[in-house]
């Protein structure tokens, strides 16, 4: 009898371990305490989360909405950060007996965080594919584990190798030139299996293409740049992602994405959308259909899509200090939430 009870307890105990709650993502992995928007959305990707219960620990930090999708992968949690100070806190997702706990940390802002000075009409702006400009560490040429491995100068479409200390070690070179800012093509994950060079089908949007460096890399960038007077631009794609991003590889819901069961390609008219006199069809077409089939078409009218986006932009203005943000495809996204983006970033950066 005795054996039997150790059995059953050993096969509960695995059993328990087996079903654990896993975080796969956190996205973003932190924020700031004194934002002017006090709301934060946190998106929780995992196995089988989405009908967790949600738990802070934080007495300053207030749960405004837990919201579960389509997909029982995710979990999106709205925050109220109105009270909250800088600190680590919990959030604790519960299912029965089970729990798992989140660390998360409410970083202190900078003082002068508001203060970025954005690029204007009097910059002298130099455009820079990172891939194609200088390749400062060959050791990231190839990353394990990333879809394309080929690194061939001789072929436009592969990876010729350029990186973020290769653009660093360049600053003098540039400055001489006379520039005053520089515009850099996506440095965001862009891992798919081939033509990933330019950047524009992102697969991670808040980590920087570990074969251009790391965060932290491009973050010293920015700062090496200021001081030597240079401003710097980060090129941010919100009308699309790549078709390998787990938003497109295990769906949220059918409506992150327009066309999402149908493939359908934009019409490339952007005209369409500032005729008066243009039909809703074409409209619809220009704006909703995809750019290319390997860059499913992001649904902007769907307010947590539109919400990550624009926290997106806030998050690395803010994690890196960068002036300017040129926004690719923009006469392809919504034009309210274009709108929307541009009053939150200026609202957070009155001079950006």
């Amino acid at each position: 009898m005795k054996k039997k009870l150790f059995v059953l307890s050993c096969f509960c105990l695995f059993a328990s371990f087996l079903y654990s709650f896993k975080i796969t993502k956190v996205e973003p992995e932190f924020w700031w305490s004194n934002m002017t928007n006090t709301e934060l959305q946190v998106m929780l990707y995992g196995e089988d989360i989405a009908h967790a219960k949600v738990s802070i620990s934080s007495p300053d930090i207030l749960i405004k909405e837990v919201v579960s999708l389509e997909n029982p992968n995710y979990l999106i949690i709205y925050l109220d950060l109105a009270q909250a100070n800088a600190g680590k806190f919990e959030i604790t997702l519960s299912k029965g007996k089970e729990k798992k706990h989140v660390p998360y940390e409410l970083k202190q802002r900078k003082t002068d965080a508001k203060a970025v000075n954005g690029f204007n009409s009097s910059d002298v702006l130099y455009l820079i594919m990172p891939d194609r400009f200088a390749n400062g560490n060959p050791n990231n040429d190839i990353v394990k584990g990333m879809r394309e491995t080929k690194i061939d100068r001789n072929d436009q479409y592969a990876r010729h190798g350029g990186d973020i200390q290769g653009i660093s070690e360049r600053l003098n070179y540039l400055k001489d030139l006379g520039i005053t800012a520089i515009w850099l093509n996506p440095i965001c994950e862009n891992d798919m299996p081939s033509s990933s060079y330019h950047g524009y089908a992102v697969t991670d949007f808040y980590r920087v293409d570990r074969r251009f460096g790391s965060n932290e890399e491009f973050k010293q960038l920015v700062e090496k740049a200021h001081s030597k007077n240079i401003k710097v631009v980060m090129d941010m794609i919100f009308n699309h992602c790549g078709s390998y991003h787990h938003f497109f590889q295990d769906m949220p819901s059918k409506d992150w994405f327009n066309f999402s069961q149908n493939y359908t390609q934009t019409s490339y008219k952007t005209t369409t959308q500032y005729d008066p006199y243009t039909s809703d069809f074409d409209k619809k077409i220009a704006t909703k259909g995809w750019f290319v089939e390997s860059m499913p078409d992001l649904n902007h009218q769907n307010r947590h899509v539109a919400r990550y986006l624009i926290q997106n932009s806030i998050w690395w203005i803010e994690y890196t200090g960068i002036n300017g943000i040129r926004q690719d495809t923009h006469p392809y996204a919504d034009f309210d939430v274009m709108a929307t983006w541009c009053k939150e970033v200026t609202d957070e950066y009155p001079d950006f």
